[in-house]
């Protein structure tokens, strides 16, 4: 509670500091700060992002309420050299003593520091948006062409400014919309016979309706509407400069006269055809005056090459769709490019068409190969609270075309040496190591035993990958030996969906140092010793002899007179059962992902991934081999058997320039049946760290309101939402106010899972952990770094009353280091 009083302290104090200090301190006189716009139509006040675009002066920028840019602008001293040469002959004795005890060098120096100071203050910050009346009436003139182009022809806009106190002042604006105009009646002067058949066709379509009111939008979009139209129908010459509307308008109404050329200066629209298509696969610039040597003719198609043609013509066709004694289309031109660059084979990609004679066009493909071969190596810096420091480099090799068929072929290398808290001997600096490798194949194409565009066109890219790997640890957990396969296809079946179907995702997992098993997680053996010390004191208890002491004393007798050490003792043989179980985990995936983001700068879109995963039911069918514990095994390896579900949903609001609203929300069941009667570890949930629940480190939280004291805590149910506001707080500088809901739980109805910890219907819910707190991010533009602090809101293993705010405190405070968002 102490600590709660001092943040709020702290808070209140920063609030106040701000909010005291003189924002119109380079305010002159006679002149107004501006604080505040408002815009009330038809004597409503209205909020709207879309109206606030067209003011032109908007008040200085607001970071949780206070002008943050603008305080810190006014903390630099814009007079500082008068004032300092007022100082020196005010103050010359002050002065002089500087300089007597410095020398006149470092007085310089000092005040140079102190001029650069200041003027960062002043360059950073944002200096005070004074009133001007020129640009509100810019304003007014941009609304009133607004709402002209909305329809509303008789609109008018004026603007008030109101005087606050101490130099300050806000500013009105008032519109009158009047009645909108309707489009009345519409008719068509198309004068080609070619482009009205065409329109009639698609007539249905238009964008301009009678009695719709008139948009300047609904223009435009008719406008790029009939231009995609006509050239997507193989009018190639077509222009939207051939378009133009006339409207007559009286009584808030409009008649309306679409009127289409039949010629683009003297030469008349007409449907044109492509006759040939020449495909240039090794072309540069600075080489384009070299002769051709190689050239094959391939399904009407013409390969050429400077040098040695290096394509399969054949699988290279499976990305071109513009095709010969087709009309042309500006959709296959558009196709073409987008699956070319999706091959990452060619740098650039340009395509032209040439008129030849009868209204004939020849379509050159011109493809600018990237290096055959490349090798890239980066590093990295982690830490986490279970690996303290880690440095981690990775060496991959590259080799684009292989096979011909614009394959790629990735060889990786990567190592890492860290600072493992569980390592023997953890005195020592980076004690831990971990090594692989893993080999992908990447083909442009479905790899299947029969005609995949049966199924899958190559207009949706298709894709195939194999990955092959392996890691191997030293001092890190139970030092996993890990190796991969993977068989996955990909496919995007418009712009915003993405499919991928692994047909296999197998990894076998070894565990080589299970002997150090009670070493790693001591909080096991130290429940374990306490059973020892109080009900068999003679006996001798060891990290190496636990399971034996667990076999041989904890049997039923014991548990007749000790029930609950006796569950105890055995949890722990089974906790540990589960995770020095060497595995493995033939999976089958399907995963769907929707994403409407335009671009990568893009803060306004919706995201959702969905993806159900099935282990072992192929394998386990296949094999008869069992265990001791009649579990069905593949290379005296058990195979886990489980299906589970992850759905994934994000929405991100742009709030206003630079100020984002973003949510998460993520679901994931895990259930095992058959051969399985829990979850592989790697394969189960975890919450906590820097991309997840932040008021916890990564496993330390749950599962359900359990409080095990694990170091590792896993479950096979998982919920989690975010809420975080991303804002500016000054040039690169970027702040962040968030709010994490979550947990994890067992639904596996596992004898060594306590009842806090299992999912019990609705009544779970109240076990959902909340975090809160504050993050701090710099944007490189090319990379952003993270730093959130992540308090302990609802804890919901504590008793009832103290599950709130209890240690909400910066002594409890997680500290989370990343690159790039959370999510």
């Amino acid at each position: 509670m102490k600590n709660n009083i001092i943040i709020l302290i702290i808070l209140l104090s920063i609030s106040y500091s701000f909010s005291s200090c003189n924002t119109v301190r380079y305010v002159p006189d006679n002149k107004h700060l501006l604080t505040k716009n408002t815009v009330i139509v038809n004597d409503k006040k209205i909020v709207d992002n879309e109206i606030i675009d067209y003011i032109v002066q908007r008040p200085n920028q607001l970071v949780l309420g206070i002008p943050f840019p603008l305080h810190f602008h006014n903390v630099g001293n814009k007079n500082f050299e008068t004032d300092f040469e007022k100082w020196k002959l005010t103050n010359p004795n002050s002065y002089n003593f500087t300089k007597n005890v410095f020398s006149e060098k470092q007085a310089r120096g000092i005040r140079n520091f102190k001029y650069d100071t200041n003027q960062w203050f002043l360059n950073n910050g944002e200096p005070p948006v004074i009133f001007d009346a020129k640009k509100a009436t810019q304003t007014t003139e941009n609304l009133i062409l607004h709402y002209y182009n909305e329809g509303y022809f008789k609109a008018k806009v004026t603007f008030e400014e109101k005087i606050i106190k101490d130099k300050k002042s806000k500013v009105n604006y008032y519109i009158n919309t009047d009645k909108p105009y309707t489009i009345d009646s519409i008719q068509t002067t198309i004068e080609s016979k070619i482009l009205d058949s065409i329109y009639r066709i698609h007539e249905n379509e238009s964008f301009i309706r009678k009695e719709n009111i008139f948009k300047l939008s609904s223009f435009v979009n008719e406008q790029n509407r009939l231009t995609k139209l006509y050239r997507n129908s193989g009018v190639f010459r077509f222009s939207k400069n051939a378009i133009t509307f006339e409207a007559d308008s009286a009584n808030y109404k409009s008649d309306i006269d679409l009127i289409i050329n039949d010629s683009i200066g003297v030469f008349p629209f007409k449907i044109q055809k492509i006759k040939n298509v020449n495909i240039y696969t090794d072309f540069s610039y600075n080489t384009k005056e070299n002769p051709i040597k190689d050239s094959i003719n391939y399904n009407g198609y013409t390969f050429l090459a400077q040098n040695k043609l290096k394509y399969n013509p054949k699988i290279l066709l499976n990305s071109i769709f513009i095709e010969p004694n087709s009309i042309y289309k500006d959709e296959t031109r558009e196709l073409t490019r987008k699956n070319i660059r999706g091959l990452n084979n060619f740098r650039s990609v340009d395509i032209k068409y040439t008129e030849l004679e009868n209204d004939m066009l020849e379509a050159s493909i011109f493809l600018t190969p990237l290096k055959k071969y490349s090798i890239g190596f980066s590093t990295e810096l982690t830490h986490s609270n279970i690996r303290q420091l880690g440095v981690s480099g990775k060496l991959s090799f590259l080799n684009r075309n292989i096979f011909k068929g614009s394959e790629i072929l990735k060889f990786s290398i990567q190592g890492s040496f860290l600072d493992s808290k569980d390592a023997a001997s953890n005195e020592s600096l980076l004690n831990a190591w971990e090594i692989g490798g893993d080999v992908s194949l990447e083909l442009p194409r479905f790899l299947v035993p029969f005609n995949p565009e049966k199924i899958i066109s190559k207009k949706k890219s298709p894709k195939t990958m194999f990955t092959l790997g392996t890691s191997l640890q030293k001092n890190i957990g139970l030092d996993k030996q890990k190796f991969t396969g993977i068989v996955d296809y990909t496919w995007q079946s418009s712009l915003t969906e993405k499919h991928s179907f692994q047909l296999l995702n197998a990894q076998f997992i070894q565990n080589l140092n299970i002997d150090s098993y009670f070493n790693i997680y001591t909080s096991e053996y130290n429940n374990l010793a306490e059973i020892k010390d109080n009900y068999f004191p003679n006996e001798i208890l060891t990290e190496q002899n636990a399971i034996t002491f667990i076999e041989t004393f904890i049997n039923s007798d014991f548990k007749n007179t000790n029930a609950t050490e006796y569950q105890t003792a055995k949890n722990i043989e089974g906790r540990y059962n589960i995770i020095t179980e060497d595995v493995l985990i033939p999976v089958v995936a399907y995963t769907y992902t929707y994403n409407n983001s335009e671009n990568y700068k893009d803060t306004d879109f919706s995201f959702f991934r969905a993806r159900i995963a099935s282990s072992g039911n192929l394998t386990t069918l296949l094999t008869t081999k069992k265990d001791d514990n009649n579990v069905k095994t593949f290379l005296n390896t058990p195979i886990a058997q489980y299906i589970r579900t992850d759905l994934e949903y994000k929405k991100f609001w742009n709030i206003s320039l630079e100020n984002v609203l973003a949510f998460r929300s993520s679901l994931g069941i895990a259930i095992p049946y058959g051969n399985s009667s829990t979850i592989p570890f790697s394969r189960s949930y975890f919450i906590g760290g820097p991309n997840d629940l932040r008021a916890w480190k990564i496993y330390d939280l749950g599962p359900g309101s359990s409080q095990s004291g694990l170091e590792f805590n896993v479950g096979n149910l998982k919920f989690i939402n975010s809420l975080e506001y991303r804002f500016k707080v000054i040039n690169s500088i970027k702040g962040a106010l968030f709010v994490d809901a979550g947990n994890i739980w067992d639904i596996s109805n596992s004898s060594i899972t306590s009842s806090e910890a299992k999912f019990n219907g609705f009544n779970s819910l109240k076990d959902i952990a909340v975090g809160s707190g504050f993050g701090v991010r710099y944007d490189l533009s090319f990379i952003l770094l993270r730093l959130d602090l992540g308090f302990k809101t609802y804890e919901p293993y504590l008793p009832n009353g103290d599950k709130w705010f209890t240690n909400y405190n910066f002594s409890k405070t997680v500290y989370n280091f990343g690159i790039s968002y959370p999510f």
